[in-house]
């Protein structure tokens, strides 16, 4: 009997851990492994709709990280004031910015599929390069994806 009880005891605790756990893998990833996923989320919808992939510019991304950081600071979502002034250095003809909060990056991602105009950037066949830029805090993971190409 005494055995018994050990297992019941045992498999309870390991229930209230596992339920303690966060529902989803990327709620507790590190920053970068975020940037990873909201990056190959993006790629998956576009080579889904016949697109080439964009490619991860690291300058670009550490503005993005940057705008993240204030809207994370401010808990407000906002775009950035001047987008062309930081993508100009590559002289694109096409530029825009997805910009969203949520719990995890996945919850981002379809969001922003669920946007025409966030979309609409994601599926953009001009856009070759992003930036992305996630930061957690309180809670909630504050993402900025700024695309370019041309």
């Amino acid at each position: 009997m005494r055995g018994a009880k050990t297992i019941v005891i045992g498999a309870v605790l390991a229930a209230v851990l596992v339920a303690a756990l966060p529902l989803t893998a990327d709620a507790a990833s590190n920053p970068k492994e975020m940037r990873q996923k909201l990056l190959s989320l993006t790629n998956s919808a576009r080579r889904n709709n016949g697109l080439r992939p964009v490619d991860l510019n690291w300058r670009l991304s550490k503005n993005a990280i940057r705008h993240s950081r204030r809207m994370a600071e401010s808990r407000t979502v906002f775009h950035t004031a001047n987008l062309y002034r930081l993508v100009r250095r590559w002289h694109p003809s096409a530029w825009g910015e997805n910009v969203g909060m949520a719990g995890t990056v996945r919850r981002i991602h379809r969001l922003f599929m669920r946007s025409a105009t966030h979309r609409g950037n994601i599926l953009r066949s001009a856009f070759s390069h992003v930036g992305v830029g996630i930061v957690r805090k309180g809670g909630r993971v504050w993402a900025t994806v700024m695309f370019y190409g041309g």
